[in-house]
């Protein structure tokens, strides 16, 4: 594993000319970050921009929110709603950037989501300056792939895309409309459609306007009809609807039964012994937690056990203890276990860790406990 510094630069995200863009982990914090090694130009501060960390004549220093994933694992496979909330996101920074005289084209391997959130990364780097429009463009078909002719927004990329509108048009309450209206007038009514204006206003329709979308939503109970006080009512009316008419819910039928029955009601007695079995499950309660209370603690203060893996699992690596979090008594230098296997930790918080493997380079890592199962992969 590379170092830079005081990074651990995990895996390689993409290669832009003389730059190269890291996946990279924090030893002092355990945070992970974006390395831009070998980045020339100015870093652009901006919403939607990734914040630069540390600017060094090697690299910069990027944070990487917690959860977030590069837009690459979404190539050819990217859910089209989603995509689109992507796009209009990504057109609001960029719109916003070139206003600032910022012009950045966009790659998927720095731009990180997490749910509807999207940042861009390495904004002001050289390599990346260019037209943002084409490279939106680009970047949404590479995204929904096969599916690209049936996403919405791809008519409108394609007239950004050729300088016929602004990027604003994606994010822009009125502009959003902008080419829709043609084809609604152009589109015969359909249903959940507003009914479109009678041409003579003298004329009576002849059938009822169709309701809007919204007025179809609301929801009509027809309240049951109840009976005058003397009026007798069949069970025939009660319970068919009239004919060509939906009730809005069933009808209700009442059937009167006198309160009192007609026969005695004889109570069993109660059983003599329920108050002595309550009384023998208190105690077994009591027992119980009494027992749980006075339980010894074990040594380690009830630990944490976390599950170390190997990659391929035939192979076998040593854990040392190098450092541990404060409160804890566990004595650095000694072997956890060997992996695979599991290790008991005393308290909760980051351990440094020494790895080692035969024939290889020892590795430090900072584990955080309690966390997931920890991978050693040996290549």
């Amino acid at each position: 594993m590379e170092v830079l510094g005081t990074y651990w630069l995990r895996r390689i995200l993409a290669r832009i000319a003389s730059v190269v863009v890291y996946e990279a982990q924090d030893t002092r914090t355990g945070m992970p970050v974006m390395v831009l090694k070998g980045a020339q130009g100015v870093p652009v501060a901006a919403e939607g921009v990734l914040p630069l960390l540390e600017e060094t004549p090697e690299a910069w220093v990027l944070e990487w929110p917690i959860g977030a994933v590069p837009l690459s694992q979404y190539l050819g496979v990217a859910d089209l709603e989603r995509l689109e909330h992507w796009v209009r996101e990504m057109a609001r920074i960029l719109a916003s950037l070139k206003a600032r005289g910022v012009s950045h084209a966009p790659i998927p391997e720095l731009c990180l989501v997490k749910g509807k959130r999207v940042w861009l990364a390495g904004v002001g780097l050289k390599e990346l300056s260019g037209e943002p429009e084409k490279a939106l463009a680009v970047l949404a078909r590479a995204l929904a792939g096969e599916r690209y002719p049936e996403f919405p927004l791809r008519e409108t990329l394609e007239r950004i895309e050729a300088k016929e509108d602004p990027l604003e048009v994606l994010f822009s309450g009125p502009a959003r409309a902008h080419g829709v209206q043609e084809a609604k007038d152009l589109t015969p009514e359909t249903p959940g459609q507003e009914a479109q204006p009678l041409r003579d206003a003298s004329s009576k329709p002849k059938e009822e306007p169709k309701l809007s979308f919204s007025s179809r939503k609301v929801l009509s109970v027809d309240p049951v009809s109840e009976p005058l006080e003397g009026q007798e009512v069949s069970p025939t009316q009660e319970t068919t609807p009239p004919e060509g008419k939906t009730p809005s819910r069933p009808r209700v039928i009442r059937i009167e039964e006198p309160e009192e029955p007609s026969f005695t009601v004889v109570e069993p007695p109660r059983p003599r012994r329920r108050s002595l079995l309550l009384g023998l499950l208190g105690a077994v309660v009591l027992l119980g937690l009494a027992l749980l209370l006075l339980r010894p603690s074990s040594t380690s203060g009830g630990g944490y056990v976390m599950e170390f893996r190997t990659d391929p699992p035939t192979e076998r690596a040593e854990v040392f203890l190098l450092e541990a979090p404060e409160g804890s008594r566990m004595a650095p230098g000694q072997l956890l276990l060997t992996a695979p296997g599991r290790a008991e930790f005393d308290q909760k918080g980051v351990y440094r860790l020494r790895i080692r493997v035969a024939g290889r380079d020892p590795v430090d890592y900072l584990l955080e406990v309690p966390g997931p199962p920890l991978v050693i992969r040996v290549r």
